[in-house]
This record gives structure tokens, sequence and C-alpha cells, in this order.
């Protein structure tokens, strides 16, 4: 039986929107699960003194493009999942597979796009790039699918379905269809929103179309990378429910005037955060921890609310197991701090400052992932204060030494 016994946590982010700050200073992980939040044990396999760092969820990326393995043909990149694992997420949710080089894309076929998403599923189910949990399969909709392919992509392990190449206004009894069959299956619907993307063939999606369609996520509101315009973003807002993707690449000033109508709303749980990356924005491994950031000095969010936008609350809108520090739920957090140099006088401070966090660890299911500690140095500058296991020397023989800094001591 494996455990972990994180303790001597400044800060405990659970990822829960609604309570968003455990009253802990200690965490207890048993095969894989959290199984106790705030602990009286002193001792387990793996001892990580967090020396007063925030403990947070894993970040979760709620709109990738993945194409294979880790590989993206976007930017022609390899390792960009285990890049991204270095800022911090530990698991991401496909936004389609459309990046796939010469997949049909003016002429869609629905057994082709049905067909990709069940293989990108099967693979990804086989092959996590350094332990990051990848939710691949999501299903491009175009004219022509029935309800047993719904139900044959859910048998699959698909846990979403996206309108981006469907023609809007040519047959509202199919796409409406769509929805339900999607909700019969227990299939998350989101919808591309605002102006064409990198593919130039994805369709315009604004207020008409959304409420017509009645996605339950609307993807990149903010912009991917072109946003509606602000007058029907708003009745978007005010006239739906449902979850709101802010993305890193979507348009900065259209961010802060959509986050200001929402916090004037109370309705900061419907924000969800997500890269919308590799694309031609790039490959951004430290995507999230920007727009969390971004996110966290607007007027009116604290900042353990935007870590919980992107934490738990992607979670919930995508139905995922993880994204919440709680007991039963899957080990996936990461630690923080403050990096040097950075204003405010903590972690929260700092991120409401809008400058990152320093990462000074991640594990998924209890465990570090299998990445080089070097590359994590490299790419995201680590917390000020260094974790290791309380009482045990630099150096000491048996410790495992990641992240330049970092010590962790195995009985």
């Amino acid at each position: 039986m494996s455990s972990v016994l994180i303790h001597n946590i400044g800060t405990l982010v659970t990822g829960d929107i609604t309570a968003p700050i455990a009253q802990a200073d200690a965490l207890y992980i048993e095969e894989g699960l959290f199984k106790e939040v705030g602990t009286s044990r002193t001792s387990a396999d793996t001892v990580i003194n967090a020396q007063e760092n925030m403990v947070i969820p894993g970040l979760i990326d709620s709109h990738v493009h993945l194409s294979l393995g880790d590989f993206t043909a976007a930017q022609n990149s390899t390792s960009w999942i285990t890049n991204y694992l270095h800022g911090g997420i530990t698991r991401m949710v496909s936004a389609g597979e459309l990046h796939l080089p010469g997949l049909p894309l003016s002429d869609p076929d629905p057994l082709v796009f049905k067909s990709l998403a069940i293989l990108s599923r099967a693979c990804y189910d086989h092959f996590r790039p350094s332990g990051a949990k990848v939710e691949a399969g999501t299903l491009l909709l175009v004219p022509g699918f029935a309800e047993a392919d719904f139900e044959e992509i859910a048998r699959a392990g698909s846990k979403c379905v996206k309108f981006i190449f469907y023609p809007y206004g040519e047959n509202m009894e199919e796409s409406r269809n769509y929805v339900n069959w999607a909700h019969r299956n227990h299939l998350v619907v989101k919808i591309h929103s605002g102006g064409v993307s990198r593919s130039g063939v994805s369709k315009l999606a604004g207020a008409e179309v959304i409420l017509a369609i009645k996605p339950d996520i609307i993807g990149h509101i903010n912009g991917g990378p072109i946003p509606m315009p602000l007058v029907e973003m708003e009745q978007v807002v005010a006239e739906t429910d449902a979850y709101l993707e802010v993305v890193y690449s979507g348009n900065p000033v259209v961010t802060h005037k959509l986050l200001n109508r929402v916090v004037q709303r109370n309705e900061l749980h419907r924000i969800i955060l997500g890269t919308d990356t590799p694309s031609g924005t790039g490959v951004t491994p430290r995507g999230m921890l920007r727009i969390m950031a971004i996110v966290a000095s607007s007027e009116g969010i604290d900042p353990e609310t935007a870590i919980c936008m992107a934490t738990g609350s992607p979670a919930r809108a995508h139905n995922l197991d993880s994204g919440f520090i709680r007991e039963g739920h899957p080990a996936d957090l990461l630690i923080v701090g403050k990096i040097q140099g950075s204003s405010g006088e903590n972690p929260l401070a700092a991120l409401k400052d809008g400058n990152l966090l320093g990462i000074s660890m991640a594990l998924i299911d209890g465990r570090m992932p299998g990445t080089s500690g070097l590359q994590l140095a490299r790419r995201i500058p680590f917390g000020r204060r260094e974790v290791d296991r309380l009482g045990c020397p630099r150096g000491v023989e048996g410790a495992v030494v990641i992240v330049g800094a970092l010590i962790i001591a195995r009985r």
C-alpha cells in the first residue's frame, strides 16, 4: 500500500469555488487518492515537507488540440504535453483533434470524424505522456451522424462533442437532436464561439447560434482567437447558464470586460479556464499559469477563486473526477510558491498582482510524474521555499532530488 504525507502546508486551495480554502496544513494520500484532508499522521511511505508553500489541485486545461502522441502538427513540436505538465497542467481536455494533417475539413465525412474520436481516445487511454492525463476523443460534429454514433463514442470513453464545422441554420432539427443524443449519453456539448479559427473553415457562432444550440460550454468566449461582438457576448452571458470558457489565446481587452460583467452578475462559478493551444498562438507551457494570473488580477476576483477556475470548475464542466483536493478523489496536486523577486507577501498575493506561481512539485495519482526535474526548472521557476522531508539533511543517501532545489525522502 503506497502512501504519501504532505505536511507543513502554508495554504491549501481545494478547487471548490464555493469553499476554496481548507483549514488544513497536512494531507494524507493512499493508493493514489486523497485519504485525509487535514491529518495528525506523522509517517507514510513518502513524507514531504511543503515548507509552508501552497498546495493546489493540478491544473486542468479545458481546451487543447491534440494530434497523436506527444507531437503537435499545429506547430511541428514534440513533447508539448510533457512541457505543459511542467507548467502545472496535470490533466487536459481535447477540444477536437482537428490539426491532424490531411483531415478533410472542407468536405467532412461523419465516419472519418467518428473514427478519429475513437482512435484518439483509445490511443491516449494507453499513453499518458510523462504521466499527464489526457481526455481525448472529442467528436467534431458534422451533418450525417445518427444516435448510434453518439452511443458508440460514449462506449469508447469519449466525454465531449463539439460544434465547430457544423453548418448552422441548415438543419435545426438535426442540431437539436445532436444535443439531445449527447446528453442522453452523458456527453458534454461544447461550441466554438466567435470568429473563424486557424483552419479558416470553422463556422461563425455568435449569440443567435449559441442561443439556438444551447451548449453546455461556450468555448473560448473571449476569442479563439476572435471573439463575438461584446454586445452579443453580454447577451449570451445574460440569457444562458452555460459554462463560459476563458482562454489564454483570447482577446485580453474582451477578457477583462467579460470578467467584470460576470462579477456583476455574481456568476463566477460559470468561468472555466483553458489555453486553446497548440494552435496558431503556439505551444504555451505556461498558458494556464498565465491566464490564471490574468483572471486573478481582475477586480472582484480573489486569487483562490481564479485557481478554482483552473481546477475544480473545469472538472465540473467536463464531468471529471480530479480538480479537487477532497477525500476519495485522485491525488493530482501542485506545491507552488511565490517566485523569488515577485511582489506580494505570499503566493496568493503574488497571483493577485498578476504574477506566475512557481511550481515546486507535481503529483499525479499520488506519484511524481515521470519528468526530468532539470527540464521543469528550466521552464518554470520554482517557489521561493524549498520542499523537503522534515529533518532530512541535503544530500542524504536515498533522497530523491528533483527540480534542482527539491528533496523528497522515502522510507
